[in-house]
């Protein structure tokens, strides 16, 4: 399988699926986020997913078909991941970012987010 095709698996099995007991199966033990500058470990990764995963807000991930980079263990990309809430309009954010995979899971993840997910309130939760 290539990363590619890894990372749209766990968009669709874990992120749209808000499926949080996938963590495991898709980022290493070691992984680190680092979105809009800000860094968290796996623990508040995982810690994040649950709070939301929960709630009341949808995903749907759509991706930029000629923006793929592949390279060795490296994966660079764009992809837009629409949120909703009930009586919220869609809320589409844009992604770029670059991933490293050790053992076809994430390791690190680098991204910048438009506009910055966590200044939604529908990730008010993620952080608590």
């Amino acid at each position: 399988m290539s990363l590619r095709e890894r990372m749209e698996e766990m968009f669709t099995r874990m992120v749209e699926a808000k499926d949080a007991s996938l963590v495991d199966t898709y980022y290493d033990p070691d992984f680190v986020l680092t979105t809009n500058g800000q860094s968290q470990d796996l623990a508040e990764f995982r810690a994040g997913h649950e709070r939301v995963y929960p709630t009341a807000i949808t995903y749907r991930v759509e991706y930029d078909e000629d923006a793929w980079v592949e390279a060795g263990d490296r994966l660079a990309g764009r992809l837009w991941i629409t949120i909703g809430r009930p009586g919220e309009p869609e809320r589409p954010l844009e992604v770029v970012f670059v991933a490293t995979f050790r053992e076809e899971r994430l390791l690190r993840l680098n991204e910048l987010t438009w506009p910055d997910w966590s200044n939604l309130a529908a990730f008010e939760t993620y952080g608590s």
